[in-house]
Formats: C-alpha cells, sequence, structure tokens
C-alpha cells in the first residue's frame, strides 16, 4: 500500500512512501503540516511514512488539509487505500486460505 488515508474529525492519518524512509522529507514535512492554520499536532513515523495530524475542525476541514498536502506532494487521494478497502483485502485473503483449507490445497 503506497498511501493510506484514515479521516475522523479533527484528526488525519495518512501514509505516503514520499516520508517512507526519507527522514530529511519528513523534516520538511513536519515544518510544512505545522504552518498550516488549524492545525493543533503532528506525529510523524519515518520508517512508515505516516502522519497523524490533530487539527481544529473549526479552522480548518479535512478536505481542505487533504488538498494542501496534495498541493504540497505528499498525498494523493485518488491513489490511497481507505480502511474499508483495507479490511476488504485482508477479508479476500482469508478467504481464499478457508477456501484452499476446505477444497484441500495446502500442502503441509
Amino acid at each position: 500500500m503506497d498511501y493510506y488515508i484514515n479521516s475522523t474529525p479533527g484528526r488525519l492519518r495518512i501514509q505516503s512512501p514520499k516520508l517512507r524512509h526519507h527522514p530529511a522529507e519528513d523534516e520538511k514535512f513536519q515544518k510544512a503540516v505545522r504552518e498550516i492554520a488549524g492545525v493543533t499536532s503532528l506525529e510523524t513515523n519515518p520508517t512508515t511514512g505516516s502522519a497523524l495530524i490533530h487539527y481544529d475542525e473549526k479552522a480548518l476541514k479535512a478536505d481542505k488539509l487533504i488538498s494542501m498536502l496534495e498541493t504540497m506532494g505528499y498525498f494523493y487521494l485518488s491513489k490511497a487505500e481507505t480502511d474499508d478497502q483495507y479490511l476488504a483485502a485482508g477479508v479476500e485473503k482469508i478467504a481464499k486460505v478457508v477456501v484452499d483449507a476446505v477444497t484441500g490445497e495446502i500442502v503441509e
């Protein structure tokens, strides 16, 4: 998964390949995001490329924040996997294992 997004009111979590294993890029990202009016806190993990952004919903809307991240080149919503898509993919993998086990296709 290159891009990931989870959004709840006042909280946005993203993953971006631009941040993954790029500490210098992570520092630039942190500086840029902290300057956005309405952002109240930011945590990043350059190992996973994830960022957790808390923001004041009265000062900043999620779609505006996402648009700003896209403009800066750190995130692309059209390429992002959501929780629902992530869970669906996991369920498909589990279902395949179960079907393979039932039909005897798992070799021990």
